[in-house]
């Protein structure tokens, strides 16, 4: 019997402080080793089959949660940009002050949920997924934290709303707009941190 087990089973090698990990884990969520192993090797095979690997499945899986706890929904960019359109026309300035403040409450939430130094390494997949755009880059050198943001199509009233949106995030997080360059869809922000 146990021979056949044996038979039916291959042994993996992985380094003893991984393994004592996994064995606290799994007597923590009160499955087995074997169980544990094989439920995560198959949604590592599942996330390739869908063209995906692991690490972008649990990346795109915590974006969801964090954005789903901050209120967000999903409306499609066409919708949106009619909407914003409407809006805009009838009173532009309140609505970049709403987005400001808008951006300055999520700033202030990434904060209290991820931690200021998990903020900007989030916020670059945040705005790629939540604005719908071709490339989002954000990136901190020194006290310069440089924004890049491409939406092919994007119109300048929605280009606007964004960049309002950016400087507010960035403002609660104790930064301060230092240079702008924006075109309807191509935005290239520039800001500058405190020492601490």
């Amino acid at each position: 019997m146990v021979e056949e087990l044996l038979d039916d089973t291959k042994f993996i090698v992985v380094p003893k402080l991984f393994a004592n990990q996994i064995r606290l884990l799994t007597a923590r969520l009160g499955v087995s080793v074997s169980d544990f192993a094989v439920e995560a090797l198959t949604q590592a095979m599942r996330a390739r089959e869908l063209g995906s690997d692991l690490r972008d499945a649990v990346d795109m899986y915590h974006l969801s949660d964090v954005q789903r706890g901050a209120g967000s929904m999903m409306v499609t960019r066409t919708v949106f940009g009619e909407v914003l359109q409407r809006l805009h026309g009838s009173d532009g300035e309140e609505l970049h002050g709403l987005w400001r403040d808008q951006g300055r409450w999520y700033g202030a939430y990434l904060k209290a949920r991820l931690g200021r130094d998990q903020v900007l390494g989030f916020l670059e997949k945040d705005l790629l997924v939540s604005w719908n755009l071709d490339e989002a880059e954000v990136a901190q050198r020194d006290l310069m934290v440089s924004v890049r943001l491409v939406s092919f199509g994007m119109s300048e009233v929605f280009t606007g709303l964004m960049v309002s949106y950016v400087a507010g995030v960035m403002e609660e997080l104790g930064l301060a707009e230092n240079e702008r360059d924006v075109l309807p869809g191509l935005v290239s922000l520039k800001f500058l941190g405190k020492l601490r």
